[in-house]
């Protein structure tokens, strides 16, 4: 089994890619291998497979372990791969967990449970039973704007991490640049600070975050290694020119169902990874133009010399 991950390799540009299916809604499971040896070979830290850009709300614990071993033989050690579990209860997730372990998985990414809001023991209870059960090490993704892990109830994870597992948080939309601020402030040293607004990676990476397991990073890779890079070096202006790029082309897949969207940008740069399952499939047209006409934006950057 591969080693399990600590907050030190939780760093740099880590995508959550997208799960590609056949026309029949079926894993297509070469079109991942090819996925993510396209994100390897651009420098990637590592891959997560089953977060909410992978369609992790679509997946049972097959479909997760088998991703998680396709990325793990396909990654064959080059950088490590994280697994996502999206779910309602802490048996489920305790299950996924236990697939995408034996699978290789070398920790797991893991949202809050959706649909009902929580308490905050229950919570702390949640991700304590699924490292218990699992042996992995957490990462919390702080996703759910209605039922936000606060920086108190992080703190107390973070200080319990023989409980908890807890080695780093994805901030996304269930925080803010104040939250990801404090955290930094309190618990940076006990786990890695990670930032996922898709559209304010720039501010989030400038104000010190760890790096990025981000949407915008499965969709635009190279723009987000640049970007992350053009940070660590202090070029201001040209992360600020990749910033906007960037935030164009995911402020047009936003305004909609998230995983059509990204699929769809996705297929038009012609790594096809085929549609997404239903219900979540349907693009507009009107939004496809807009897509597509950020992409052309975005794309004539040259990204190969920062001016």
């Amino acid at each position: 089994m591969p080693r399990v991950l600590t907050k030190e390799d939780v760093v740099g540009i880590f995508p959550p890619v997208v799960s590609p299916f056949t026309k029949d809604e079926e894993l297509d499971l070469a079109a991942l291998r090819r996925e993510i040896d396209y994100n390897i070979s651009l420098g990637v830290t590592g891959v997560c497979v089953g977060g909410s850009t992978g369609e992790g709300h679509a997946l049972d614990a097959d479909d997760l372990g088998r991703l998680v071993k396709t990325a793990q033989e396909t990654a064959a050690g080059r950088v490590p791969v994280m697994a996502g579990i999206i779910t309602t209860s802490t048996r489920e997730a305790v299950k996924k967990a236990k697939v995408a372990r034996d699978a290789g998985a070398q920790c797991v990414m893991v949202t809050p449970p959706i649909y009902q809001i929580c308490s905050d023991d229950g919570i702390y209870d949640f991700y304590s039973t699924i490292h218990k059960e699992s042996g992995l090490p957490t990462m919390v993704y702080n996703v759910l704007t209605f039922a936000p892990v606060t920086p108190a109830l992080m703190r107390r994870m973070a200080g319990n991490q023989h409980e908890t597992g807890l080695i780093a948080t994805k901030e996304s939309i269930g925080g803010s640049l104040e939250t990801l601020t404090e955290l930094l402030d309190t618990i940076g040293d006990k786990i890695s600070v990670t930032w996922a607004h898709d559209w304010l990676l720039y501010p989030g990476l400038a104000i010190g975050a760890t790096g990025s397991v981000s949407g915008a990073a499965a969709l635009l890779p190279r723009h987000c290694l640049a970007l992350w890079d053009a940070v660590q070096s202090g070029n201001i202006a040209y992360a600020q020119r990749l910033h906007f790029a960037i935030t164009d082309v995911c402020s047009q897949i936003s305004r909609y169902n998230w995983p059509a969207g990204v699929k769809a940008c996705i297929n038009m740069q012609g790594r096809d990874v085929g549609p997404c399952r239903a219900p979540f499939n349907r693009v507009p047209d009107e939004q496809l133009e807009r897509i597509a006409a950020a992409l052309k934006r975005a794309d004539a950057m040259d990204l190969s010399a920062a001016a």
